[in-house]
């Protein structure tokens, strides 16, 4: 067998349409090595092992460079792009390591691979899209919107316009200044989105404001950046070609809109209810993404224009878009996407901001820096104009100036074009590096979306009055939580005077879209997916509400967010409608033999995020069948239902007990309430005797009201936890559901001491974690009163619910 050749390409230049071109000539037959490896061959002279050698070396500078800088909350596309920029400056410093790793021969394989994962990368964001946003963008968040571009940009050029007056600039400056203004002027979608997800402030007032301006920013971005490089090339060339290619560029949009979409729609509801995208079917939208790309070339466009294009036509969210999405996504973001950025790196030099072009270089800083500025100044006027908080008015202006891969591919692609200098494409990238970059730190330092659940009065049972509604937010997940959820408030004993207003919350898990989504269940239309559950979760609920008539009134709400932020969409709701209690399931479900059936991470985070974070009191309800299944009381047996309820002390105590003397005057509930005291105590606070005083004063608050009842009280007393372990295993027969508050007085924690160190869910408390055990096999709910903080101020106490 021969040796390989000894020169395997070759490299020169010639003649261009402008200025000479580098050209490269390479064997045809060097795609695969074949094993040549064995007779001294470099297998790396090969393209494809090449390529697999370059897409290892840039996923591992991409992830560590992520590991390094995730403290300081930067995104994974912007550590990509800072690690291919560090790595590709680092491997410069030798030019025989440079021309080992990227030959001019494999960048052409290299960029033809990045370009196509960028391809599914925005056709993936376009899936994420949703298109219902821009019928609930108001008149405000468009002018905001198309200002957002507009300001800075015209600000750049009005300075343009007088700067010969100053100081003399070269052509070619400041020719090319109004396309740098113009790129820091951009704002887009993807980018925003990007921002808010991995900060958790998606579903935030702040992240919903941001997501609807930056969608008419990105559309008013691109129509006049359209409009403006039409009118140009017809005005430099003067013919009227270029307004031939929009009459295409229209019908290729309206056949898509008229043709494409109605089909990918009908073939979305033929997916049954429950079931996955089909192979064929997947099959069949990947090449229609393809061919896409490809007319969106014919028609003078990048190829992501066709795949974005494509994206919106697909209806996001599951089953249709969440599988597409989980599909594509991880491959062309983790994978191809960072062989972009590594082209991108490429064309960053560093060595142009300095030498003789330093005093351009300084031009461009001062209109870059001037676009920024006018973009933030005019984003926080114009949100402080439309009545935003000071606090989030600053933010919103920080997040409208954040920038993400859309955008540097748009700069890579303006600067192989030609369009803009090498300095000025490497001004635009770390500009956008440090603007973003610090952007997400100083809003993961500073922004906190809880502030605005404080509030001056604290929302709880024990402050509800008696003629008022009883406001409760019912949390479900699944369609297992509506029984116990109803039988849980038919046991509150509503009632013409004890009447309960439910708002329930219906809480989808964000998949295969960019942007959260809060809306009543009257517009439900508008989340195809959830639809039928969602129906069939208001007839139960208004089949209840029709057993009452007056007494109970319900009002139903869909979420769809990520579930590390979907307690805010539930703090939303109850800060709106005045809420004084919110129920929410366990994140635990049992089998019919009493073993866990199955966990559930994701709702276990948003009971935490609830518990920490609380604008009401909060009831985490462990449903082990007992008050959802056939002992109910809604099957309105004969047979009593029994309920325990266990007092040591302290508010979270005494808002159970406000909970429990509802559900003692329901005519098919026994109670017993069990006050448990230690036997001594040695605490003599002025704290603890107020919380003393006001433990003894709900108790006999209890016995008033339930007087005549079938409740019981038993008084019981006990030394340590050991005690109490024991007390609480003997009252286990005969209880359907036990109550208890999560935290409990100082003067009680003897009782319960030592519980919280073998706890497994803390956010139960240290009885509540021991009774949701395998060794119990009742129903608990936990209940948690919303805490309050008392601030001394000029010699007055001010007290504030946390």
């Amino acid at each position: 067998m021969s040796g390989p050749p000894a020169i395997v390409s070759s490299e020169g230049y010639v003649p261009g349409v402008n200025e000479p071109e580098q050209i490269i000539c390479q064997y045809l037959h060097m795609t695969n090595s074949m094993g040549c490896s064995w007779f001294g061959c470099d297998v790396s002279a090969f393209s494809l092992p090449l390529l697999m050698l370059q897409l290892s070396i840039i996923f591992v500078v991409s992830q560590t460079f992520f590991y390094l800088l995730k403290p300081l909350r930067q995104s994974i596309l912007s550590c990509q792009l800072i690690g291919c920029i560090v790595f590709i400056w680092f491997v410069r410093l030798d030019n025989h390591l440079l021309n080992e790793l990227f030959p001019e021969s494999g960048k052409l394989v290299l960029d033809t691979f990045a370009n196509f994962g960028y391809f599914l990368h925005v056709f993936v964001v376009g899936v994420q899209i949703d298109t219902n946003i821009l019928k609930s963008v108001h008149r405000h968040m468009v002018l905001m919107g198309c200002m957002s571009f507009l300001v800075p940009y015209a600000f750049c050029l009005m300075c343009l316009m007088s700067l010969p007056n100053f100081i003399e600039v070269d052509d070619v400056t400041y020719h090319t200044i109004p396309f740098v203004a113009a790129l820091t002027s951009m704002t887009t979608f993807q980018a925003v989105t990007s921002t808010l997800s991995d900060l958790n402030l998606l579903n935030s007032d702040l992240g919903r404001l941001s997501c609807s301006t930056a969608l008419v920013t990105d559309l008013c971005s691109y129509v006049i950046a359209l409009a403006l490089t039409t009118i140009g090339v017809a005005l430099e060339r003067q013919e009227w070609k270029p307004f031939e290619n929009i009459f295409w560029i229209v019908c290729f949009l309206i056949s898509m809109v008229y043709l494409l979409r109605p089909f990918v729609m009908w073939m979305a509801k033929r997916i049954p209810e429950g079931q996955q995208i089909k192979e064929s079917q997947f099959l069949v939208v990947l090449v229609t993404v393809l061919i896409c790309g490809l007319l969106s070339e014919c028609l003078g466009l990048n190829a992501s224009f066709g795949g974005f294009t494509m994206g919106i036509c697909v209806p996001d969210g599951p089953p249709f878009g969440s599988a597409l999405v989980n599909r594509i996504d991880w491959m062309a973001t983790n994978i191809l996407v960072p062989a972009k950025f590594a082209i991108c790196a490429f064309k960053v030099n560093l060595k142009s901001l300095g030498g003789d072009n330093v005093f351009a270089g300084l031009i461009t800083e001062v209109f870059i820096t001037l676009a920024y500025l006018a973009k933030f100044t005019s984003n926080f006027l114009l949100a402080i104009y439309f009545s935003v908080p000071l606090q989030d008015a600053f933010h919103f202006a920080m997040i409208m100036c954040t920038k993400g891969i859309i955008d540097v591919s748009t700069f890579s692609i303006i600067r192989s074009n030609e369009v803009v200098t090498d300095q000025q494409y490497s001004l635009l990238i770390l500009n956008m590096l440090l603007v973003t970059g610090s952007t997400r730190f100083l809003l993961w330092q500073f922004y906190d979306p809880s502030t605005r659940y404080r509030t001056y009065k604290r929302n709880s049972i024990l402050e509800c009055e008696p003629g008022d509604f009883l406001r409760m937010v019912v949390c479900i997940h699944n369609e297992d939580n509506v029984p116990s959820m109803i039988n849980l408030l038919e046991a509150s004993n509503p009632s013409g005077k004890q009447r309960i207003e439910v708002i329930t919350m219906n809480l989808h898990q964000l998949e295969g879209r960019a942007s959260a989504i809060l809306i009543p269940s009257t517009e439900i239309e508008k989340i195809p997916s959830a639809q039928s559950r969602v129906l069939q979760i208001c007839k139960a609920f208004k089949y209840f509400m029709e057993r009452y008539n007056n007494s109970v009134m319900v009002e139903h709400f869909v979420a769809m967010a990520p579930y590390r932020s979907m307690h805010e969409d539930i703090f939303t709701i109850a800060i709106n409608k005045c809420a004084n209690i919110v129920i929410i399931p366990f994140h635990k479900r049992w089998a019919i033999d009493g073993s866990i059936d199955a966990t559930f991470p994701g709702i276990r985070s948003v009971n935490q995020n609830i518990m920490e974070k609380t604008p009401c009191s909060i009831g985490i309800l462990v449903d082990r069948g007992q008050i959802g299944g056939p002992k109910s009381v809604l099957t309105r047996r004969t047979e009593v239902f029994h309920i325990t309820q266990l007092f040591l002390g302290g508010a979270d105590d005494r808002e159970a007990l406000a909970y429990s003397c509802r559900m003692a005057q329901h005519h098919h509930i026994s109670l017993l309430l069990i006050l448990l005291r230690p036997n001594h105590t040695d605490v003599e606070l002025t704290t603890e005797v107020h919380e003393k005083r006001l433990d003894t004063e709900m108790v006999d608050r209890f016995r008033m009201e339930c007087k005549g009842r079938d409740i019981f009280i038993q008084e019981e007393v006990a030394k340590d936890s050991v005690e109490t372990v024991h007390l609480l295993r003997a009252i286990e027969k005969g209880c359907d559901l036990f109550i208890v508050g999560r935290e409990h007085g100082y003067s009680y924690s003897q009782l319960t001491y030592g519980l919280s160190e073998w706890s497994q869910c803390p956010e139960l408390g240290g009885i509540g974690d021991l009774l949701a055990t395998a060794e119990f096999t009742f129903s608990v709910l936990v209940v948690q009163q919303q805490p309050v903080k008392t601030v001394n101020f000029a010699g007055e106490q001010f007290t504030f619910a946390k």
